[in-house]
């Protein structure tokens, strides 16, 4: 290629190393990057630690230019996404890449050809390494840091994939909550909360960390009947559901995990978490041998101001009836008490699908604004 630019294929360890490291040396520097975590990064690579793997073939590719390393990309296909929409279609996810059109287009380039290889009829992304999760291409808000779990990226992305050949597949919406804002809420949403706190057959608990296993399986059997309808939707496996158990519990407050119930059956749950990329800041990603003290008194002692609501769901038996809005309203208002009492300033609602009226409806009586806007593209091959 010219310019010195080579495409490699991610073979040797040491390849999967400048893999991962590569963000952290990209956005090195940049006032809105947070860096994740390494030791989660890594985990998210590794099939024997991320279950959502096991049913993925994938190549990842390098862009080295006068042997420094550029770019990065991963092109897959995921067969549980196969199962599921039955669209030929392969994915990309992973990129990030210098501001230099012809790396981009390299990089797109190659993930397609390895996809066509392996029988695609159409891309999809980026996601890395399903829509459940990190997902969607920044293209809003380059303004404010990613928080936990949410992808970050640079402006120029944007031209290279539509240049690349990349239309909008659909938005996804993040949306953000100033906890002590929005008072007195709209009539609507008072009048919803009231209903529910007057109606016996409903009520909600906090998640039971003595059995927390349980309530998490439980959870996302909601959410699994909640968004089935959704684009691109993929429901949680067992395995994955052991997986997100065994990472979330130590995050988890039970004051900011709430299952509602009407007649005794659990239909609806909201969970809340704290913004680890808050906590890590500035610690580059690696704990050890002295962040590991810093991140844990940010997280637990001094507490970080920015939350994120990543899961939450109702029965789609209970979507457009009285009840179901009336428990949602509740969930979310009371939450929201509870964060404040916790210390917590903002709380981020992501994401949300452009065409998802009602919880962009919830999110604007919650006097949440819209700032951020990934998007999934797709183009076919």
């Amino acid at each position: 290629m010219s310019d010195g630019l080579e495409i490699i294929e991610v073979k040797s360890p040491d390849q999967v190393r400048a893999f991962l490291n590569l963000p952290f040396e990209l956005y090195a520097g940049d006032d809105h990057w947070r860096a994740p975590l390494r030791f989660e990064r890594k985990m998210h690579l590794d099939p024997a630690k991320n279950p959502t793997l096991r049913t993925i073939s994938e190549q990842k590719f390098l862009a080295r230019r006068a042997g420094k390393i550029v770019g990065r990309i991963a092109a897959f296909i995921n067969s549980a996404h196969h199962d599921q929409h039955q669209d030929g279609a392969g994915h990309i996810g992973l990129w990030d890449c210098e501001d230099r059109t012809e790396t981009g287009t390299a990089l797109l380039l190659a993930a397609e050809n390895w996809l066509k290889r392996m029988g695609a009829r159409k891309i999809i992304g980026p996601c890395s390494w399903s829509v459940n999760e990190d997902t969607g291409l920044l293209v809003e808000g380059f303004d404010t840091p990613p928080v936990v779990l949410m992808p970050y990226g640079r402006p120029y992305y944007q031209d290279m994939i539509e240049r690349a050949g990349f239309e909008k597949a659909i938005d996804l919406y993040a949306f953000q909550a100033p906890l002590h804002e929005g008072y007195p809420r709209p009539r609507t949403t008072q009048t919803m909360v009231r209903l529910a706190e007057q109606d016996k057959r409903v009520s909600y608990r906090k998640v039971n960390l003595k059995n927390f296993k349980a309530d998490i399986e439980m959870a996302m059997e909601i959410f699994n009947d909640a968004w089935s309808d959704n684009w691109g939707f993929l429901p949680f496996t067992q395995d994955q559901i052991d997986h997100m158990a065994k990472d979330m519990k130590p995050l988890i407050d039970p004051n900011l995990f709430l299952i509602g119930e009407i007649d005794g059956d659990p239909v609806s749950f909201i969970t809340m978490i704290p913004d680890i990329n808050s906590a890590a800041h500035g610690l580059n990603g690696k704990l050890f041998p002295f962040g590991f003290v810093k991140f844990l008194y940010r997280l637990k002692v001094k507490g970080v101001k920015q939350a994120r609501i990543p899961l939450m769901g109702l029965r789609k038996h209970w979507h457009n009836k009285r009840q179901g809005l009336a428990l949602t309203a509740q969930l979310c208002e009371t939450v929201f008490a509870n964060a404040r009492h916790a210390g917590y300033t903002h709380c981020e609602l992501s994401w949300i699908l452009e065409t998802n009226a009602s919880m962009i409806r919830i999110c604007e009586q919650a006097s949440a604004k819209k700032y951020k806007t990934y998007r999934m593209y797709e183009k076919q091959i």
